[in-house]
């Protein structure tokens, strides 16, 4: 329901059921007769009617968008201008239409139970309104909150990714240039792979998640540049599940993760070395392990990219429900585990 049709029927079914309970209750004590319908009528317009010239003028003048303790005096201050002229409307349309009540004299007393009367109903009616209008506020003020928050989040990530790209292009260059002088076939070679390499990464930088399948063909592409720098010195093994091939991971993650493995490990030792990767799926996660050659020092993991990058992508994408860790397995094996919520 609108916004705007849920305040009609609220304010006139309100309306409607207040002054039906006062007909009743004039009704048995008066009896019921063409006038007191008359009076009925005429209170139901103008309890309709003032009360929703209030709103227009608090919403006209914005007090409805006053903080509590500023709102507070000026609404109390409608409720008894309400009540005032409902209770000048009702000692006379009560003389005209309820005979009896001619009676009663018209004194400070009898003004006085009129004046508290309505003003115990109209302060009803600001209760309800300033409140839904208070919780709506902070209904909306909450989703602005949060839209900010996930716009944050965005531009956050976005620069994560964006330091991912030039970190990426500059090992691979390097790793190009090591090739020119030793192997300039294989260097035009290394060339074509890393142009093919950088088309598929632009694409995939503008996606938030990309699947598993994408993100090995880019590690592989990577790989295969470093294989021609390293040769036999480059050892590779895979153990893809092909039930993880669909599942989703953040973009050039596993790429800068191998990367770092080749940078820190491989390219450090005379000998070469391995990199394992391994995935598969357990307890509605993700899990990827790659084992690789080298020792994890995280003094020198500092001056890269690879590490926070990752953990910093991973806490904007899935808060606490991914993890993440990196370890030496023994004196010259480092593991790195990752899981991601499913």
């Amino acid at each position: 329901m609108k916004k705007n049709t849920l305040y009609w029927v609220c304010q006139v079914g309100g309306w409607f059921i207040f002054v039906l309970l006062e007909l009743i209750g004039y009704g048995n004590i008066y009896g019921y007769n063409g006038l007191l319908l008359l009076n009925v009528a005429i209170n139901f317009l103008a309890g309709v009617a003032l009360t929703h010239a209030y709103r227009l003028f608090i919403i006209k003048t914005s007090w409805i968008n006053l903080p509590m303790k500023s709102l507070v005096p000026r609404a109390i201050l409608g409720v008894v201008s309400i009540s005032i002229l409902l209770t000048l409307l009702n000692i006379f349309l009560d003389r005209l239409t309820v005979p009896l009540m001619n009676l009663l004299p018209v004194d400070a007393v009898l003004i006085f139970n009129y004046l508290f009367n309505w003003s115990k109903y109209i302060l009803l009616w600001a209760l309800v309104y300033h409140l839904f209008q208070y919780w709506e506020r902070s209904l909306e003020a909450e989703k602005v909150k949060y839209q900010l928050q996930a716009l944050i989040k965005e531009n956050q990530y976005q620069n994560l990714k964006m330091q991912l790209n030039p970190h990426f292009l500059f090992n691979s260059l390097n790793s190009i240039r090591t090739l020119v002088d030793i192997d300039p076939v294989l260097a035009k070679e290394a060339i074509g792979k890393l142009s093919s390499l950088l088309r598929s990464s632009l694409h995939m930088s503008k996606e938030k998640t990309v699947s598993l399948q994408q993100e090995l063909e880019t590690v592989k592409d990577y790989l295969a540049i470093e294989k021609i720098r390293f040769d036999k010195r480059l050892q590779l093994e895979f153990d893809i599940a092909p039930n993880t091939l669909a599942c989703q991971v953040p973009p050039m993650m596993l790429q800068t993760l191998v990367e770092n493995a080749v940078k820190h490990g491989v390219s450090k030792s005379k000998l070469g070395g391995k990199i394992y990767l391994k995935t598969f799926i357990a307890n509605n996660y993700l899990g990827i392990e790659m084992i690789n050659s080298g020792r994890f020092e995280p003094s020198l993991e500092n001056d890269g990219l690879g590490v926070e990058n990752t953990k910093q992508r991973l806490a904007i994408l899935y808060e606490e429900a991914a993890q993440f860790s990196i370890q030496n397995l023994d004196t010259d094996k480092v593991i790195t585990q990752l899981n991601i919520p499913l």
